[in-house]
């Protein structure tokens, strides 16, 4: 009976150092705004995590009658990390509103964050959507063995340090028009099960693809690849664009297989 008291009282106190700890997103809001060091890992995140309103936010830009959005810009000014943890609800570094001008004329106010310390995000699951649009990272950026099951809205993004989504998996839209990688960037082994865009994309540095599978519409249309590009054992199974893209100024168009 002893034997049996003991077995279940270890069962028990094993369980909770399995289980997810779980977080509200504005409690990590609150710590980004007291400048305190975000790191969590095993921790479901549940709520929006929008950081598109944080304390230090600041208007940018006026918008006028013509239609000219109203910027603000809120900046992460914290390293933050995330490992193995889940996000039930949107990821929120861009966001739009539309308000009513004179004579009714529609214009949008667009909030945006910035990052200037390192972030690192890895084998997270991400349940909802994820927007990055006109984000700039100033360090490096790790958003490697991630599984986005939504649209990933990174357009118009700059990396200004290394960037790498190797191991990644896109389940929805993965969206990269425009964006720009300053330094060394990689995708090497990630996923893409519906269209990925990577039209206009511009890498500075050379960027890795090794054993990447495109399963829906590549775009790459327009894009410029620098020397020391690797798209070695890549797989396209569904429609692909690489009109006018070039590789260190000659035109190319990798293999299918």
């Amino acid at each position: 009976m002893k034997t049996l008291i003991t077995c279940l009282f270890l069962a028990f106190a094993v369980i909770p150092a399995f289980a997810q700890k779980t977080i509200d997103a504005k409690e990590i809001i609150e710590k980004i705004n007291r400048r305190q060091a975000v790191s969590y890992q095993n921790v479901t995140i549940t709520g929006d995590f929008d950081l598109t309103n944080l304390a230090n936010r600041k208007e940018i830009r006026e918008g006028n009658w013509r239609g000219d959005s109203q910027q603000f810009l809120s900046v992460v000014d914290v390293p933050m990390t995330f490992k193995n943890c889940t996000f039930k609800g949107k990821f929120l570094a861009y966001r739009t509103e539309e308000q009513e001008k004179r004579l009714l004329n529609m214009t949008n106010i667009v909030y945006n964050t910035d990052f200037t310390e390192a972030v690192t995000i890895e084998n997270c699951q991400f349940e909802d959507n994820v927007a990055f649009k006109y984000s700039v990272f100033s360090q490096r950026a790790l958003f490697t063995g991630n599984t986005f099951r939504d649209e990933a809205l990174f357009k118009y993004t700059k990396f200004r340090n290394a960037a790498d989504f190797s191991g990644s998996t896109f389940r929805d839209y993965a969206d990269f028009k425009y964006t720009k990688f300053d330094e060394a960037s990689a995708f090497q082994k990630a996923s893409f099960e519906r269209a990925a865009d990577f039209k206009y994309t511009k890498f500075d540095e050379g960027v890795d693809f090794r054993q990447a599978r495109f399963n829906g519409n590549a775009d790459f249309k327009y894009t410029h690849f620098p020397r020391g590009t690797k798209f070695d054992d890549v797989r396209f199974e569904g429609s692909t664009d690489f009109k006018y893209t070039t590789l260190d100024g000659r035109k190319f168009a990798p293999s299918s297989r």
